[in-house]
């Protein structure tokens, strides 16, 4: 028999996509054991308006240049092409649409983006289509998941576990078929904040982006305030 596919689902406006990104996403793989991580750039990301956010084909391109010589990360246009906010759940049903049946999703986040998993449109069908894989993040307490109404009543000594760091994993299931996967995962000192602070301040940013993103933000003035909105 056939061994189904196992595919990660990691997206974000990645204004820009920098090492941290790639860390995780490998972190998360090979924890798993995913066959590959996707990596897609929100065209409209719902959750960021009124903020100023380079062209998505700019974004789509920095992510392109960034998984250079990492053959298990791939990227995907899907949310650039389409038209209006990009939806997770929309993505996640154009992917079943894509790949074989039988192919398993794991929608990758962090932990502070997944307190907010409620407010996200349809989270229950979301729950239903794929895995949800939560990452730590600084500042963050895995602990801090029984607020959330679905996960009230789970077991919070684990969670602790998470939090102080001995446990590295920990699963809960979420709907008959999907599971929740929860991964403490090494902290990395870099924020897209601090990168776009540096650039548009002239310092330098010490290897906190792959070497051909950087030429590219350089070469397109994409946060020196000089960018086109084009």
């Amino acid at each position: 028999m056939t061994r189904a596919l196992h595919v990660g689902i990691f997206g974000g406006t990645f204004n820009p996509i920098h090492r941290g990104h790639l860390a995780i996403a490998e972190e998360v793989r090979k924890a798993i054991g995913l066959d590959r991580v996707l990596l897609i750039p929100a065209g409209r990301p719902p959750h960021k308006t009124g903020q100023k956010i380079p062209p998505a084909k700019h974004r789509l391109e920095m992510v392109r240049l960034s998984v250079r010589g990492h053959p298990d990360l791939e990227v995907s246009d899907l949310e650039v092409r389409r038209r209006g906010k990009s939806y997770t759940i929309e993505t996640v049903k154009a992917l079943q649409r894509i790949y074989p049946k039988g192919t398993e999703f794991y929608l990758i986040l962090g932990l502070d983006a997944f307190m907010e998993f409620p407010t996200w449109h349809l989270p229950d069908a979301l729950k239903a289509r794929c895995h949800l894989v939560v990452v730590s993040r600084p500042g963050f307490l895995f602990a801090d998941l029984i607020r959330l109404d679905f996960l009230s009543k789970t077991d919070p000594k684990p969670l602790r576990e998470l939090d102080r760091g001995r446990r590295v994993r920990h699963e809960l299931p979420l709907t008959p078929h999907t599971r929740l996967v929860l991964i403490r995962v090494k902290a990395h000192d870099v924020s897209a904040t601090q990168i776009r602070d540096h650039l548009s301040g002239g310092k330098r940013l010490k290897n906190l982006l792959p070497p051909l993103v950087e030429s590219y933000i350089i070469k397109n003035h994409l946060y020196d305030g000089t960018a086109h909105s084009s």
